[in-house]
Order: structure tokens, then C-alpha cells, then sequence
């Protein structure tokens, strides 16, 4: 159920303060609704609506109601929305969270649920109406097939709609379900206020139910006859009120505040706070209120303002404080009602630069509008209606919040607090060789050294920014911020494991209207933390500096500042590693663990995947079930998987320094593990016969192993002097390549061991890319030194000069079919075709595409090249002229991924960070037919199986999907 990503403040009984009603009042209303509740005849409606304008109880009301479905044991799930909660205001969490109180509500709801999650993990990521079909409806139905609830009805409790931003997603996808009788025996019951975004989606008249077909019944709160409500007023404030014996309070008087009240029962409970709060002046408070003078308004606003400004008028009157304190307490209640979430004292002293015990003063002085709750310790609003007040100038006079002002201050103060605090290695961390979580006492760390307000302001400084209006000096600050402190900043999101949320900011802040330059960085930061998100480098924050900026300090010249905070020389992995972090395909994550390797069987009919959760899997390629239980056995990150050639053996390397290999049917390990690395493992693969294992690792070593027995064939190759990244069998099975960070490459004796001849030395950078020739007579290279190598496989003598002409690194490479031409992809925003022969560049670089090319093939006839690039195209161009067929595909709306042509060479499959898979015809660009929709979270990598009948896609919303390459229908 973890998978549900479900809120745990939105139930009625934790989070905010949720009081129930007096008692002996509202009787009538919730005797009604409860009739309602326990109505089981055909006829009844499955939904209530209760509709009522801001202040008139409706919260209050459905907490009663909750508390007395409760006795009754029919309350199946509560959510109250709230604007002042991220999670309870953020539609996408409401139906996860219902469908978990339902699966602790009914056994046959949850285990069918676990089942549904099990074979789809990514659900609580989708669209309200994939949500409400596969979390809601689908598992009860199992229950409806039980026929427990024929004799009553549980119902679901949704409080405050539009507290909750772009509430109508779930409204047009539950409301329907609803009328249609889906989930027959289960209710709902709503309250919001009046507005179309909720109204419009109910489709309701305003009228009690009483039309034959209306399945969503309501009830208009603000319509009961006043009496009735001032009957409940009254006793309300009667119980409340003569309990304090310091407060001589007649009959008359109380009338006199039911009378203010009207038909408001928030003025009631502010005016009960107001009086009370602080005690020996209740006789005088109460004296205050009785004489503000409201006339009757339709809205209903008036009484509530007159009461909410004698509030603030006496917290900040001249007699107790001076013009600058009141300042101060303005500026409190403003940013208290500004800020992205709800912030403590101490947050709120620090973003204004007050001090602590003025903050709690003010808070103190408004305990009738504000309160500090005792879980979090974070100061929130007693009700909505008080920030409406105060951002609307006509209501609030001088107490009114202009947000184009206060955001800004509250976005200096973001910044002033991070280029403060911010620092190099801000936790102390004591080695690049243990995980964050392997850190001793890591989370006492982070609380001592990532302050509260620090923490506000890593998360928040984007929300302010994005509701500023951009001028010079918000450009000088930002562009100040990048240069000196980004890295600090992503080295902190690194630590509290929010890369998504660092992804979200600088996003955020690319849709704001800046400079060039701002932009320029901007967009590379957003791509470095994009490779960095989908990499392994996540969980490891040295690896920021060891790995990253080394790297990337080419393109973000502004990272050479930062360039000694290390001493490292050039020890990180590459691009293609930080992406891929050595694996055919990335972050294929399945049970909420991310997956770093994922391959076919050689017949089609499997995958196997490799995990962050330690353990292989394998899966059937057609409907994507688990066949049999985990491979378990490794004690850390599984990095590379592969098949052997028959399909009975898998071999996995992991990060425990270890290479395993399993029975593929049993799953159980075939020997012990092939202990020997003293290093991650980053690299395998098996010889063409099977027989062997060859194994690359960052111990600077190669191995090649026993197949069968699990026994080292010879000893460590060595002769590398930094990490191994690529290893591969010659065809012949004769020999072993292997590319490395120490800028050569080596061929080796597979059999002995032996070096044969010197390395192969060149290449002025980290080699990225290995591979031989169809025919083993050649070597070639990629580099991040911008350059593609050739070598003579037997000699090493390189044959030619290098390829040069790429301004980037180069990222892959490949052979043709027939071996007579290369072709690269690199940094520099184009692909090249190279003669194998000569070296000479075959017709001028692919140029089109404008951002870095992501994914480079070779078509099976090797005459087309397909490539993909973060320029949101695919294009295919002739190999052998460079000229480019037809247009570019430009449907995807977001970056080109990967790419890949069929096996007949007819059809391109293209993934995209607009979450979608794409099919094209290779010939003329037209898609085959819709995109593929499925995926919540960007797709990383894309695939034809062997028969080329199916397409396997893995996403960043921790799946992996299989489908029918012919009709884009899921498998």
C-alpha cells in the first residue's frame, strides 16, 4: 500500500484542528444527512452534496458527521481538503488516499488492491479517471461480488473541494462513476463552497433532490432558514461562553452576537477565540463586539470583515504597540498567509529577520485567527475565509496583503537565507564510498546542519519566484545565486532525496521571463539534474562533485569555481554512465525501486531487470506478470543483467562487488557468487558460446568467470589505472575490450588474461564507448575528448588519425552491419558517419537538430540512421549522404530519449519525456497510429523485441510496459 503515495493528514481524525459540532446543534441537518447515509433502497442516491458559503459550518458539519458514521462503523474513507497543505490540496493525492482507508476498511477491497498495485506499481501517478477505474471501482467490485454490504452503505466523507486546486480532474472522473451506479453500495459525501468549478461537474439543479435520475443529491447550507441556524448559533455560543467565570454575559447579549452572526457560525467561533483569548479582558472584548455595527450584505462578508478587523485592530493598536511593532505583526500575519506551506516561529523570524519572540508574540495576540498546532509546530489559519479577508484590499483596508509585494520579499528572503547557509559538503560527510544512508547518524546530520528555514527556502524559492514580476535586480540576484551557490543548493536536494523537486523548481523558473544568459544555465543545470535523477548517482551526494562536475564543467563553465572543493581527477562516470550508469536501459523501476538494467531473452518471451532493491526478477514479456520470486542474494544495487545466449542462465553484477549467475526457470543461484572485485561491478556480459562471463569493475580490474561454476578463469586482468566502463567479447569469443576512465583502451587474451600488446593510448579523455567490428579485425571508440578512434584489434596501431569534428563529447558509437562505416552521436547536436576504413567524415555532420542528440541506430540494412535529441525530434537520415528523409518527426512535446528501428527496418520506435511512446513509419515520418499513453513519468528507454511484434518502454514512474508493436495496446 506504500505504492499509494497517499496523504496522512487528510483524514478527519489527524492533521488540522477538525472540531466536531456542539452539542444539541445542527440536528436537523445531520439527522438528514444520516437518513441519507442509512437510505439502502435502489432508489437512493450514491452522492450528497452540501454546498455552502465560506463560514457557514460545512467542516465542522462533516466531522460530525464523520464522528457519527464512525459509531455506526460506516465510515468507509475521509480526505479534508486544505489549501494550506500541500498534500491536501493537490487533487492527484485524493483517490490513492481514499482507495488505502478503504483497503484498511474492508479486507476484500485491500487484498484485490494489492494485487492490482502488484502488476501495476505507478498507479497513484495517473490521471483521476485511470485512478478511480483501477484504485476504486475495479476493487470494489470484488467486494460488490462478496455481497457484504447489501444490508448498508459505507460512505466516503470529501470535505472543502475547493480547497483543492483543479478539483474538477476528480470531479469529471468520480462524479460520473458515481451516477452510473459503478460502485453500487458505496457513497459519497461532498461539501464546497458554491462555484462552477465544482457545481459545474456535480450537474445538479438547485433544488433539493427530488428529480428522478439525479444521482448526486444536495443541500445549499446557506438557504436553511436563518432561525434555525441562530437557534444552533446560540447554543453554541451559550456553552462556550459561560464556562468563564471571569465573563458576566446576560441572555441579551447573547442574542446580540447571534444576531452578528447571521447565518455565519465562523464568525461565532472567531468571536468565542476573540473574547477568550486573552484572559481579564473577555468583559471588555465582549463589549467590543457588541457594539461593531454591520448592515445586512448578500455575500454574507461584512460581519465576518467588521469582526476579523476589530481582531487585527486590537492585536496591533497604537495603545499597546508602536508603528513599527505593528509593522511587524503585519508582516507576520502576511507571510503567514503567503508562504508556500506553513512554516514555524522560527522560519518565519528568519525570512523576516525578526526576532523569534515578536514572531510569537504576534501569534500569540491572533490566537483567534491563528493557532500553532502541536504535531509540527507550524502556524496555520483557523479558516480559509481569514486569508480571503486579507488579500482582498476592498475587505481588509490597511491590513491588506498585496502579494506582488510580500512575494518578493519572501523570495529575497529565500535567497538571503540559502547564500547564507549553503556550503560545500553541508552535512560532513565522511567518505564518497558510502551511500547517504550508510552515513552514520545521516539524519541527525541533516537536522542539525539543514535548518528549518533552510530547508523552506531550498523548496520554496521557486513558488516566489514564479509569482514575482521579473526586473534587473531579480536577474542580478538569481544570476549571482547560479554562479555561487546552485551547486550547494542541488547538493541539499541531493541530501533530503528531492531531485523531482529540484526538477520542479527549475522548471518553474524557466517559465519566468529572463535573461539570456540566467536562461542558458538554467537549462543545462536542468538537464545536468535531469541525468542525475534518472542515474544511479541518486543516494550518493560526493558523487555531486566526484562524478558530475568533473563532467560537466565543459558545458557549465560555471561549475570550474567549484572545481577544487575535490581532489579528484576526473574519476566520475560519463555521460552515457550517469544516464545509463552501464546498463541498455535506465531507471526501469518496478515495487518502488529503480531498475538499472533491463534485457530480453534471445526468443522474445521474457525480460529480465535488475534493481535498486537488490534483487534480479524476470518477467513475462507479454503480459508483464512475475515469473516466480525474486533472484535474492545480492546485498546491494544489482547495476547489469544479461542472458546467456540459450536463454537458461541470467548473470547479474552488483555494487556488493559480486557477479551471480541463476537458473532462469528456478531463480536459484547457480554456485556461490563470483567474489573477486573489490569494487562496484559496472559491466557484464557472456561470451557468444555461453560459457564465460567477462565483468568490468571500479576497482579498476577485468574478470572473466566459469559460467557454470562461478570460478575465475585465470586472474584479475589488471593494467587499467581507473574505472572500467565497458567490457565486450570479441565475436570469436577470443578476446575482451574494455574502455576506461583512465582515456585507453585495452584488448586482452580472454583465455589468459593476458594484455595483448600495450593499451591502447589516444584519447585525451574518458573513453565512453567500446565496441568491435562485425568481423573482430577492429576496434572503435568513443571519447569525451569530442573524438571517434579506430584500432586495429590485433595490433592496437590506430588506423588513421582520430575522427575529429565533434565540438561535444561523443556519447555512442557503432559499427554498420557490414562494418564499413561508423557512426556517433555527441554533445555538439549532431550525428556523424564516419568511413571505418579512412576515417574520413562520409558527407558533412547531420546537422538539425538544435540540443544535444540523446540516442543514435544504425537501420538492419545500414542505410538509414535514426537519432533522437532533447530538441523534442527524431530524424532519419541517409547513411550514406547525410542528407536527412523528409522532415523531422516532430510530434513529441517534450525530449527524444531513445530510439530504435524495427528489426525489418520499416518502423522507428521513439520514447520521450512527454511520457509517451511513439511508432513511425522509417520511409515517410507518419506515425502508425496513436502514441502509446500509459506512462506517468517521463519514458527512458525503448526497444522492438526480436520478432519485432513487440515494444518494451521503461518510465521514470517506476514501470516497465510491454506493448503490442502493431496496435499500441498494452500487453
Amino acid at each position: 500500500m506504500s505504492k499509494l503515495n497517499h496523504s496522512e493528514q487528510a483524514p478527519h481524525d489527524v492533521g488540522q484542528k477538525k472540531t466536531p459540532c456542539t452539542d444539541n446543534t445542527r440536528v436537523t441537518i445531520l439527522s438528514d444527512i444520516m437518513e441519507w447515509a442509512q437510505n439502502d433502497s435502489s432508489d437512493a442516491p450514491l452522492g450528497y452534496w452540501m454546498c455552502g458559503m465560506a463560514g457557514t459550518g460545512k467542516s465542522t458539519i462533516a466531522k460530525s458527521l464523520c464522528l457519527m458514521l464512525e459509531e455506526k462503523e460506516l465510515l468507509a474513507a475521509s480526505f479534508f481538503c486544505s489549501r494550506q497543505i500541500a498534500e491536501c490540496r493537490e487533487y492527484h493525492h485524493i483517490i490513492p488516499t481514499i482507495a488505502y482507508q478503504l483497503a484498511h476498511y474492508s479486507c476484500t477491497f485491500g487484498e484485490t488492491l494489492e494485487r492490482i498495485l502488484e502488476q501495476k506499481p505507478g498507479l497513484a501517478s495517473k490521471e483521476p479517471a485511470t485512478q478511480m477505474k483501477e484504485l476504486l471501482i475495479k476493487p470494489w467490485d470484488a467486494v460488490i461480488k462478496t455481497k457484504k454490504f447489501e444490508d448498508y452503505s459505507p460512505v466516503i466523507v470529501i470535505d472543502a473541494l475547493d480547497e483543492c486546486e483543479d478539483i474538477s480532474e476528480v470531479l469529471k472522473a468520480m462524479v460520473p462513476a458515481i451516477q452510473n451506479k459503478q460502485m453500487i453500495g458505496l457513497k459519497f459525501f461532498f461539501t464546497s463552497r458554491p462555484g462552477k468549478s465544482v457545481s459545474s461537474c456535480l450537474k445538479v439543479e438547485r433544488k433539493t433532490f427530488n428529480s428522478e435520475g439525479i444521482h448526486v443529491q444536495n443541500f445549499y447550507l446557506h438557504d436553511v432558514e436563518e432561525a434555525l441556524v441562530q437557534d444552533d448559533i446560540k447554543k453554541y455560543l451559550k456553552d462556550q461562553l459561560q464556562k468563564f467565570q471571569n465573563l458576566q454575559i446576560t441572555d441579551g447579549q447573547i442574542q446580540g452576537l447571534v444576531n452578528s452572526s447571521g447565518k455565519l457560525f465562523i464568525y461565532a467561533a472567531t468571536t468565542v477565540k476573540y473574547i477568550t483569548g486573552n484572559p481579564g479582558w473577555e468583559q471588555k472584548r465582549l463589549h467590543k463586539v457588541l457594539n461593531l455595527s454591520q448592515a445586512p450584505d448578500e455575500l454574507q462578508t461584512k460581519a465576518i470583515d467588521s469582526l476579523y478587523s476589530e481582531v487585527l485592530a486590537e492585536a496591533t493598536s497604537t495603545s499597546r504597540q508602536t508603528s513599527e511593532e505593528k509593522k511587524i505583526s503585519l508582516q507576520v500575519i502576511h507571510t503567514v498567509v503567503c508562504t508556500a506551506t506553513p512554516v514555524t516561529c522560527k522560519t518565519i523570524s528568519h525570512l523576516l529577520g525578526y526576532n523569534i519572540q515578536d514572531v510569537q508574540a504576534t501569534v500569540d495576540n491572533l490566537k483567534s485567527v491563528l493557532y500553532i498546532d502541536e504535531k509540527d509546530g507550524k502556524v496555520y489559519t483557523f479558516h480559509a475565509s481569514f486569508s480571503d479577508y486579507i488579500f482582498l484590499a476592498e475587505r481588509s483596508g490597511e491590513n491588506h496583503c498585496d502579494q506582488s509585494i510580500h512575494q518578493v520579499l519572501l523570495k529575497d528572503a529565500c535567497f538571503k537565507i540559502m547564500n547564507e547557509q549553503l556550503h560545500f559538503n553541508i552535512c560532513n560527510l565522511p567518505s564518497s564510498f558510502l551511500l547517504d544512508k550508510e552515513v552514520p547518524d545521516i539524519d541527525k546530520r541533516i537536522g542539525e546542519n539543514i535548518t528549518s528555514e533552510l530547508e523552506y527556502c531550498c523548496f520554496s524559492w521557486g513558488h516566489h519566484l514564479g509569482k514575482c514580476i521579473v526586473d534587473e535586480g531579480m536577474r542580478k540576484i538569481l544570476r549571482t545565486f547560479i554562479h555561487k551557490k546552485m551547486i550547494f543548493w542541488i547538493e541539499v536536494m541531493f541530501l533530503l532525496d528531492k531531485l523531482s523537486m529540484c526538477l520542479d523548481i527549475l522548471g518553474t523558473a524557466l517559465k519566468v521571463k529572463l535573461d539570456e544568459e540566467n536562461k542558458d544555465m538554467l537549462t543545462q543545470l536542468n538537464k545536468m539534474v535531469t541525468i542525475c535523477a534518472l542515474g544511479n548517482i541518486k543516494g550518493r551526494t560526493p558523487h555531486l562533485y566526484l562524478s558530475v562536475l568533473p563532467f560537466v564543467m565543459k558545458e557549465i563553465p560555471i561549475f570550474n569555481n567549484f572545481s577544487n572543493l575535490m581532489e579528484v581527477k576526473k574519476t566520475g562516470r560519463t555521460l552515457k554512465q550517469l544516464g545509463s550508469w552501464n546498463t541498455p536501459s535506465t531507471v526501469l523501476c518496478l515495487d518502488c525501486h529503480e531498475v538499472t538494467s533491463v534485457a530480453f531473452s534471445p526468443d522474445g518471451e521474457r525480460i529480465v531487470s535488475g534493481s535498486h532493491d537488490n534483487t534480479v526478477r524476470v518477467w513475462n514479456a507479454r503480459t508483464g506478470a512475475p515469473e516466480g520470486d525474486p533472484f535474492q542474494g545480492h546485498s546491494h544495487w544489482v547495476t547489469s543483467v544479461a542472458f546467456s545466449p540459450d536463454g537458461e542462465r541470467i548473470v547479474s553484477g552488483s555494487d556488493d562487488n559480486t557477479v551471480r549467475v541463476w537458473n532462469t526457470k528456478s531463480g536459484t543461484p547457480e554456485g556461490d557468487p563470483f567474489q573477486g572485485h573489490s569494487g562496484w561491478v559496472s559491466s557484464v556480459a557472456f561470451s557468444p558460446d555461453g560459457e564465460r562471463i567477462v565483468s568490468g569493475a571500479y576497482d579498476n580490474t577485468v574478470r572473466v568467470w566459469n559460467a557454470r561454476t562461478g570460478a575465475p578463469e585465470g586472474d584479475l586482468f589488471q593494467g587499467h589505472s581507473n574505472f572500467v566502463n565497458s567490457v565486450e567479447f570479441s565475436p570469436d569469443g577470443e578476446r575482451i575490450v574494455s574502455g576506461s576512465n583512465d582515456n585507453t583502451v585495452r584488448v586482452w587474451n580472454a583465455k589468459t588474461g593476458a594484455p595483448q600488446g600495450d593499451p591502447f593510448q589516444g584519447h585525451s579523455d574518458w573513453v565512453t564507448s567500446v565496441t568491435f567490428s562485425p568481423d573482430g579485425e577492429r576496434i572503435v571508440s568513443g571519447s569525451v575528448d569530442n573524438t571517434v578512434r579506430v584500432w586495429n584489434a590485433r595490433t592496437g596501431v590506430p588506423q588513421g588519425d582520430p575522427f575529429q569534428g565533434h565540438s561535444g563529447w561523443v556519447t555512442s558509437v557503432a559499427f554498420s552491419p557490414d562494418g564499413e562505416k561508423i557512426v556517433s552521436g555527441s554533445g555538439d547536436n549532431t550525428v556523424r558517419v564516419w568511413s571505418a576504413r579512412t576515417g574520413a567524415a562520409e558527407g558533412d555532420p547531420f546537422q538539425g537538430h538544435s540540443d544535444w542528440v540523446t540516442s543514435v541506430a544504425i537501420s538492419p540494412d545500414g542505410e538509414r540512421i535514426v537519432s533522437g535529441s532533447f530538441d523534442i525530434t527524431v530524424r532519419v537520415w541517409n547513411a550514406r549522404t547525410g542528407a536527412p528523409e523528409g522532415d523531422p518527426f516532430q510530434e513529441h512535446s517534450n525530449w527524444v530519449t531513445s530510439v530504435a528501428f524495427s528489426p525489418d527496418g520499416e518502423r522507428i520506435v521513439s520514447g520521450s519525456r512527454d511520457m509517451t511512446v511513439r511508432v513511425w513509419n522509417a520511409s515517410t515520418g507518419v506515425q502508425d497510429r496513436d502514441p502509446f499513453q500509459g506512462h506517468s513519468g517521463w519514458v527512458t528507454s525503448v526497444a522492438f523485441s526480436p520478432d519485432g511484434e513487440r515494444i518494451v518502454s521503461g518510465s521514470f514512474d517506476n514501470t516497465v510496459r510491454v506493448w503490442n508493436a502493431r496496435t499500441g495496446s498494452p500487453e
